[in-house]
């Protein structure tokens, strides 16, 4: 319970320890340094190439099991997606001509 059911105010938090203006200072150097490695770290998973390689990791991942063998359903069902999309096209053109 705190206090203040009994009528009493609330005790105050305990003041922070007093730093010196050095210690302040590196304090603020040492998080500027941190924020820097993040944006350089952030920085390196956006190149274009990054993104790229993550992508095709993530595509090889949906075709392949855990113990890198081929998930035969699912490259049956890529495959049938692009023959649909083969005959959608084929369908389309011959109407158009």
């Amino acid at each position: 319970m705190n206090g203040q059911a009994h009528g009493k105010p609330p005790s105050p938090a305990p003041a922070a320890p007093r730093r010196t203006p050095e210690e302040l200072q590196a304090e603020v150097v040492a998080a500027r340094e941190a924020l820097l490695a993040s944006v350089a770290e952030l920085r390196e998973q956006f190149v274009p190439g990054a993104l790229v390689a993550r992508s095709g990791r993530a595509v090889a991942g949906w075709f392949t099991r855990p113990d890198g063998g081929i998930r035969p359903e699912r490259v049956a069902i890529a495959g049938a997606v692009v023959v649909g999309l083969v005959v959608l096209t084929a369908i389309g053109r011959r109407r158009r001509s």
